[in-house]
Parts: C-alpha cells; sequence; structure tokens
C-alpha cells in the first residue's frame, strides 16, 4: 500500500536516487536538503513499507504555489503514485493560501504533460531554451486550485 506523507530527512538520499533515474537535470540530495530549511517549502513522498517510491517537492508564496520537481521510481510508474503526490500537494498547498499551481515541463515529455493535463493543469506559454541536457523549450503550465 502506497502512502503519501511529508518526507523525512533521512529518506532525502533516496529521493535522490529516484530523481536521477528520472530526469536529466535531478534533484540532488543538497536541493532536498535546501527546501527543508525553506519556510514556504514542502517535501512530498510517496512511500511503500517505509521505503520511498516517489516524491513531490512544492514552493508557495501568497496565493501562488509552485512544482519544482516530482519524480516516481521507474519500476513503480503508472500505479497512480504521480496522481496521488499531486493531489496531496493540492491540498496542502491549497491549505497555505496558493489558489494557482505552476510548473515547467519539457515539451517533449509527453507522459508528464498527460498526467499534468489529467490533473487540471493547462498550458499557459512556453520557455525557450529553459532546459539543457539537451536543450528543450519548457512548457509553462498552470493549474487553478
Amino acid at each position: 500500500m502506497i502512502k503519501i506523507r511529508n518526507a523525512k530527512m533521512d529518506e532525502f538520499h533516496a529521493l535522490e536516487e529516484i530523481s536521477v533515474s528520472s530526469m536529466s537535470e535531478p534533484w540532488k540530495e543538497a536541493d532536498f536538503m535546501s527546501a527543508e530549511k525553506n519556510e514556504y517549502a514542502l517535501i512530498l513522498a510517496a512511500v511503500e513499507e517505509d521505503e520511498p517510491v516517489g516524491y513531490a517537492v512544492g514552493y508557495f508564496a501568497a496565493d501562488e504555489a509552485e512544482l519544482p520537481s516530482i519524480a516516481v521510481s521507474p519500476q513503480m510508474r503508472r500505479r497512480g503514485i504521480g496522481d496521488a503526490l499531486l493531489n496531496e500537494l493540492f491540498i496542502q498547498v491549497r491549505q497555505r493560501g496558493a489558489a494557482k499551481l505552476f510548473l515547467e515541463v519539457r515539451e517533449s515529455n509527453e507522459a508528464a504533460i498527460a498526467l499534468y493535463e489529467k490533473n487540471g493543469f493547462i498550458t499557459a506559454g512556453t520557455r525557450r531554451h529553459f532546459y539543457s541536457n539537451p536543450e528543450e523549450d519548457a512548457l509553462v503550465m498552470m493549474k487553478l486550485l
């Protein structure tokens, strides 16, 4: 059974491993530590038998929130974990006053775009040459909470 909860600091190395296995510009353990120290951030973990299998990071300020990183272990994908992480993120940032949630996604990442659209995000614009390794534009997506 998958549980979604706030991540623990001793899980940040495992979250880094998930990120490294999932993206070309992964979050490192130091990035999670930095977010942990930020009072306007939250880090969610999807855990199975107390082992992290996914995560989502959110930042919030005033009436806006941002999703800078979300990932699920490759062997755990297509089981609804991304949906569960997003739904918990929606609840928690809404409780902190956010009315809108933004994210950037590689233009070629069809699986992620489908996940976001299924969860109510719309494309709000494009950031040219946003990503490197390889260079690519990012779609800016937004969801009203």
